[in-house]
């Protein structure tokens, strides 16, 4: 074996814009349509260490380079091909004082030396702006630049996909396998899969191996299975619709559907006994002008909604009750803090013992009597409008047909959610301690999943399973699966009301690496829902033969050719806490859609920081090591950043 490129150079500075462009993509990247994770890598520096891995080092550094940038269509050239052509022609029209129609009438080749012109005067930055990402571009067979390639490596390689096939056969004598024993979101196995070698995949966390899995099989599935996955979504969102259009439940009297509902905390002041409603903010939208508005009515205030609301009355409403400081009574102007409403106390060693009661496994609402009452204070909903593609969209605050289908709701969940417990519709399992899952347990006294949502979620999150489990084909299945965990992620007692111009909808639980207990929050219905419910699948050829494991990496037998890997963050990002919020629904989906797997986080297995972090990550790199071909250059490449 010879040095490979990666051992002797890398174009790290090229690479990092190039990373930094594909993660401001956000919700456009790749991979991130299909879930939640914490810490997907960037698919280009994931694709330069593989081919890093199986380029040879020449004799010429300066070469070898300029191959490596061809191969990634990051040379002069291939940014070139990448760049959009239509932002090319306007800025050369600006340049040069040509009108629409006189540059129109240019020729190609006139146009193109025009284009080069002004893309050639960019720096790596600006061209890039422009440009594709290096994942979404695909040279063409006959671009002259296969020719350059193949020359210096001596292969005769027209895809990127063939390549990697005769480096791999030059360096193994068979195509790679490339292993990943904390695949994450997917990033290493899925682009590895797309660039035609094999694939170990794995991780002590199934909903890592849920989403690594999805991504090799539903990324890369056939046109035919991507149709059949739509038309699975559709049969199963008709089915939930029907049944919640019969109920009623979410229509008012004239017949309007609700798009979501707004709830928020109350507590009562000790110093005045006045029944507050809690909120940072008691502006509902900037852009609609829409404000909740309180007025004192004895011990309790009633809410009022106001849309097109003036000025005055719009910096009036950013003023809440929520504060810094604790509860800020209207009626009487004192703050309480939280800790104080809580009733936390110390005990004789000079520990917190916090005062809420503990919620039980059945239950979904707070009891009469206890400290932090819940309240929905604001319904938004959409009617059709003759003329309009789109329905007209209005606020108001609940009236006595919407508080009758609230407490239908809660009766419906109320009668059967032992039953959806039992049959697994509904979680049932315990939140164990924990330094990120401490939070709900101290903050409100949800002590088991479940508490972390509502009876409108529960109903509606509860109506999805039961269609989903019906069906037995896997990719089905598994496509269901995340689904729901998308809908689960942004429709939670977690989920904050964000009020800004062109969004006033409820946002995600995870916007970071928390389980934040809100004052005031958003519940999606099922038209709120139907986003994520039907997320975005981008397609691409992917090598299926991939094998994909919950898995503990201490354990791992399976052979490889070389590992790339991201280690766990410490304690920096708690995985295997964050993650039984999912895994508390999908225990028996999971299992049935993978029966070899287990269904749970593995917690106490988890590699975590302090004194045992260095000695856990020692064991993995040696059992690692050990599943590798002999010889003086393997070696485990790991990546951080």
């Amino acid at each position: 074996m010879t040095a490979s490129f990666i051992e002797k150079q890398f174009p790290v500075s090229k690479l990092s814009k190039e990373s930094y462009k594909e993660r401001k993509a956000n919700l456009g990247q790749t991979l991130t349509g299909l879930g939640k994770w914490w810490g997907r890598k960037p698919l280009v520096l994931v694709r330069a260490a593989i081919l890093g891995c199986l380029m040879p080092a020449s004799s010429s550094p300066k070469r070898d380079m300029e191959i490596f940038l061809k191969i990634m269509s990051m040379d002069e050239n291939g940014l070139f091909e990448r760049a959009d052509l239509a932002t090319l022609d306007k800025l050369a029209r600006d340049k040069f004082d040509y009108t629409v129609q006189d540059y129109r009438d240019l020729d190609t080749a006139k146009k193109n030396r025009l284009r080069k012109k002004i893309f050639g005067a960019m720096g790596y930055d600006e061209k890039i702006s422009i440009c594709l990402r290096p994942e979404q571009f695909e040279r063409q067979a006959d671009n002259h630049a296969w020719n350059e390639i193949n020359h210096h490596l001596g292969t005769h390689a027209y895809t990127l996909q063939d390549l990697m096939r005769q480096l791999s056969e030059k360096r193994f004598g068979k195509n790679a396998v490339i292993g990943d024993c904390f695949c994450g979101g997917g990033s290493v196995p899925f682009e590895a899969a797309r660039m035609g070698l094999d694939v170990y995949a794995s991780d002590l966390n199934p909903i890592a191996g849920l989403l690594t899995w999805a991504a090799i099989h539903i990324c890369g599935a056939s046109d035919e299975e991507i149709a059949a996955i739509k038309q699975f979504q559709q049969e199963v969102y008709n089915a939930v619709d029907k049944e919640i259009t019969e109920l009623g439940i979410e229509h008012n009297e004239k017949g309007d559907r609700a798009v979501s509902y707004i709830y928020c905390v109350e507590a009562r002041c000790p110093e005045c006994g006045t029944l507050v409603p809690m909120a940072p903010s008691w502006v509902i939208g900037k852009g609609t002008k829409t404000v909740a508005k309180l007025t004192s009515n004895g011990d309790r205030h009633d809410i009022s909604v106001k849309m097109n609301a003036t000025a005055a009355e719009m910096k009036a409403a950013e003023n809440g009750t929520a504060t810094s400081r604790g509860l800020l009574c209207p009626a009487c102007g004192k703050t309480t803090p939280i800790s104080v409403l809580r009733r936390d106390r110390r005990d004789k060693n000079g520990e917190t013992v916090y005062g809420l009661r503990r919620w039980e496994k059945g239950e979904f609402e707070p009891r009469p009597d206890d400290v932090f009452q819940e309240r929905l204070y604001c319904i938004k909903y959409e009617k059709p409008v003759s003329g309009r593609k789109r329905p007209k969209r209005y606020y108001r605050a609940p009236n006595e047909h919407d508080l009758k289908n609230e407490a239908k709701v809660r009766r419906i969940v109320a009668d059967n959610i032992t039953k959806w417990q039992e049959q697994g519709l509904v979680p049932d399992s315990v939140i164990e301690p924990g330094d990120k899952t401490d939070e709900p347990i101290r903050n409100r006294g949800w002590t088991y999943w479940n508490h972390l949502f509502n009876a409108r979620q529960l109903f509606l999150l509860s109506r999805l399973i039961k269609h989903i489990e019906r069906v037995g084909n896997r990719k089905l299945h598994a496509a269901g699966v995340l689904g729901l965990h998308k809908c689960i992620d942004w429709n939670s007692r977690l989920c904050r009301w964000n009020p800004g111009v062109g969004n006033e909808k409820s946002e995600q639980t995870y916007y970071n690496q928390a389980l934040n207990n809100l004052a005031n929050w958003g519940t999606r219905s099922l038209i709120g829902i139907e986003p994520s419910w039907f997320y975005d699948i981008n397609t691409y050829t992917t090598n299926r033969g991939a094998v994909c494991e919950p898995c503990d990496a201490r354990s791992i037998t399976h052979q490889v050719s070389f590992w790339i890997t991201d280690p766990p963050y410490a304690d920096a990002v708690n995985y295997h806490e964050l993650s039984e919020f999912f895994l508390a629904w999908d225990k028996r989906l999971l299992k049935e859609a993978f029966p070899d797997w287990y269904a749970d986080s593995k917690r106490v297995l988890a590699v975590r920081g302090g004194d045992d972090f260095a000695q856990s990550m020692i064991d993995i790199y040696a059992n690692l090591t050990a599943h590798m071909p002999a010889g003086p250059n393997h070696g485990v490449a790991h990546h951080d950043h």
